[in-house]
């Protein structure tokens, strides 16, 4: 008896552990497009003659809670663009207009409510000579003016909610650009 009873209770831990490992960010990477909430590849090194990109994230467990996309260039914030993420998964992507003079190093960080960073990526942002390296993206890659939230949307139908304005406001695709159909 006392053997099942530590089985069970190895068991009854290892699933505890395997949950809570599944929550936080499954994926992550900077993308030079967004096609159907999905990125269309995957950015390290971007040249100067490209003037906007995006940074994907898929968020899993972590329903009901705020995270943040933090923006860094060479080391400094640039932007802070937050999402209430309305299911347990979530796939939400911000964006930054770039201009040739924003050469360098960027960084964004995904922190949580109590501002524990999720995870990070970096991408070279260089001369037009430079090339673009542009991978698909894979399952495991791990506030200033135009730096926009462009969309949040939930991920399966059943994750569906309905926002306030104020919510709806945060989230609005930038000028000129169109948000992708809400989920059917």
């Amino acid at each position: 008896m006392k053997i099942f009873k530590y089985s069970l209770a190895i068991i009854c831990t290892l699933l505890a552990f395997q949950a809570n490992a599944e929550n936080g960010i499954s994926r992550s990477a900077f993308t030079t497009a967004i096609d159907n909430r999905e990125p269309t590849d995957e950015v390290s090194t971007l040249s100067t003659d490209t003037s906007k990109i995006f940074y994907f994230s898929e968020i899993k467990g972590l329903k009901g809670q705020t995270v943040t996309h933090r923006w860094e260039h060479n080391g400094e914030v640039q932007a802070n663009v937050s999402f209430n993420v309305g299911g347990n998964r979530w796939r939400v992507w911000s964006s930054k207009n770039l201009q040739p003079e924003m050469s360098g190093q960027w960084q964004v960080m995904i922190v949580d409510e109590a501002g524990n960073v999720l995870t990070q990526n970096s991408f070279d942002y260089g001369e037009a000579a430079a090339t673009t390296s542009a991978e698909p993206a894979t399952e495991a890659t791990q506030t200033t003016e135009a730096s926009t939230a462009e969309t949040q949307t939930p991920s399966t139908p059943e994750e569906t909610t309905s926002m306030s304005a104020e919510e709806l406001s945060k989230i609005a695709p930038a000028a000129g650009e169109t948000a992708p159909a809400p989920a059917e």
